[in-house]
Parts: structure tokens; C-alpha cells; sequence
């Protein structure tokens, strides 16, 4: 599922991927795709922030590891 934009959200066992609200109005919703992996990304500002991925969001997450059972 497309990203939403640069808009992470870091919280244990959530997808850190904002998607497309799926009404076509462009409001943000939490991506509901299970988590398979931990790592950590950087924001605009240089900042790094821990992160939990789906199979769909990998890309941009550094050191990912598999997410304890």
C-alpha cells in the first residue's frame, strides 16, 4: 500500500507507515498490515527514531530484525 506522503508514526507493533485514508479525501490512517521487523529510520531533520515495519514499508528502514514472536 502507497505511504502517505513523509508521515511516520513510532509506536511498538504499528506499521510506522501512514497510508491514504482509502475515501479519497487524503487524510492519513494508520497502516493495519502486521509487523514483521524492527529497525530505525531518519526524519528530515537528521533525527533517528525507532520503527516497526510491515512487509510493505521496508524501504527506508535501517537495520531491520525480525520481529519477536
Amino acid at each position: 500500500m502507497d505511504h502517505y506522503a513523509d508521515a511516520v508514526f513510532s509506536e511498538p507493533v504499528r506499521c510506522w507507515r501512514m497510508v491514504h485514508d482509502g475515501e479519497g479525501s487524503g487524510r492519513p490512517t494508520f497502516c493495519e498490515e502486521p509487523v514483521i521487523v524492527t529497525g530505525f529510520t531518519r526524519l528530515a531533520t537528521g533525527k533517528r527514531i525507532p520503527v516497526w515495519s510491515c512487509d510493505g514499508h521496508l524501504e527506508g528502514v535501517e537495520e531491520p530484525r525480525p520481529e519477536p514472536t
